[in-house]
């Protein structure tokens, strides 16, 4: 029994890895601009940029991700991730970003409007990202913020502002460390049914909580991964981990609703019912989306603010500033009223 789930595993990753090979070997030998094929399609300008921006579309006519965000950008944002003290030290890096980010590119992830909006995007996801996987903030550790503070002054010889601080631990865990359970909701048997032995819990660039059996099955359905059967992957490769934390950025939780990704760029148009419930385009509602009640609609509290610092802080460092972050009502959730509740939400 053993042995065979062993096998199926192994096959499995290997279709994984298989799928991103033809991009990998294209990424290897080409990181710069791609010279783009252009043509029009009922009067619309569309373009294809080759492996990173691959497919007809209107957003790949624009800069891409490695036009304005390089190695050395990745590296000063997530400058501590390979600290000894961290949980996934040797599993994140950029090109397995850079190759995720790839699927989505050609749907407008960080490729909508002008550079600088793009940028802003992909601090706006960044600064997420960081904020769920820091050292600082993960809810098993305690005093983090006395340890942040400290630590790296210790270790580095006193060079702990140059380095950020708290904000600096971004992608140090890869997993829910110590899951008091394995969530599996009964809600969603007959579409996304546990499976006996599989363990869901948070895992991921955006940790997959609530519900989880129901959001590794509909982000595996989505990405051709069979996530609902081997939540596992999603720690064992980091290109997928960034797949279904984009995947999520850009997918809405209810079709009646924005995504996190049109919540920021502007294309979702919000209803008589989201201008009173105070909820406006801007990074603001991107964490209504990612999390509701959960950071929102709460002033301004400390799980919501360090969000936040991480997407102001990730703006300085790409150089566009947090003065671009907008105001306190566009910048934070603080009164927002959460559009899933957590007691109703279904991810």
């Amino acid at each position: 029994m053993k042995t065979s789930s062993l096998v199926s595993a192994a096959a499995l990753a290997v279709v994984v890895l298989l799928s991103v090979a033809s991009v990998q070997a294209a990424f290897d030998d080409q990181v710069s601009a791609t010279p783009a094929l252009v043509k029009k399609v009922k009067g619309k300008k569309v373009c294809d940029k080759g492996w990173e921006c691959k497919g007809w579309s209107q957003y790949c006519c624009n800069l891409t991700i490695t036009d304005f965000f390089q190695t050395y950008q990745f590296e000063e944002l997530f400058s501590n991730r390979n600290a000894p003290v961290a949980h996934a030290v040797g599993f994140w890096d950029y090109k397995s970003f850079i190759l995720a980010a790839s699927l989505f590119q050609p749907q407008g992830f960080c490729t909508t409007g002008g550079k600088l909006m793009q940028m802003k995007e992909l601090a706006a996801f960044l600064g997420h990202v960081g904020s769920k996987t820091s050292y600082c903030v993960n809810k098993y550790k305690l005093l983090l913020n006395l340890i942040c503070a400290y630590t790296i002054v210790i270790t580095l010889g006193g060079y702990g502002v140059a380095t950020g601080g708290p904000l600096a631990w971004g992608l140090c865990y890869n997993r829910e460390m110590s899951p008091m359970q394995s969530y599996c909701d009964d809600f969603y048997k007959y579409t996304y049914p546990c499976t006996p032995g599989a363990e869901y819990y948070g895992r991921g660039a955006l940790p997959i909580y609530w519900f989880v059996n129901y959001n590794y099955g509909a982000a595996g359905e989505a990405l051709k991964v069979d996530l609902l059967n081997h939540p596992e992957y999603i720690e064992q490769n980091a290109t997928l981990a960034f797949q279904a934390a984009i995947w999520r950025w850009m997918t809405p939780i209810k079709k009646s609703q924005p995504s996190a990704h049109e919540a920021f760029v502007g294309t979702w148009k919000p209803t008589k019912n989201d201008t009173e419930s105070k909820r406006f385009p801007g990074f603001g509602t991107t964490m209504n989306v990612l999390y509701g009640d959960g950071v929102c609609g709460q002033g301004d509290i400390d799980a919501m603010n360090n969000i936040v610092s991480h997407y102001q802080y990730y703006l300085d460092l790409m150089g566009v500033g947090r003065e671009e972050a907008g105001p306190h009502e566009v910048l934070t959730c603080a009164e927002q009223l959460a559009f899933n509740p957590i007691t109703q939400a279904s991810s």
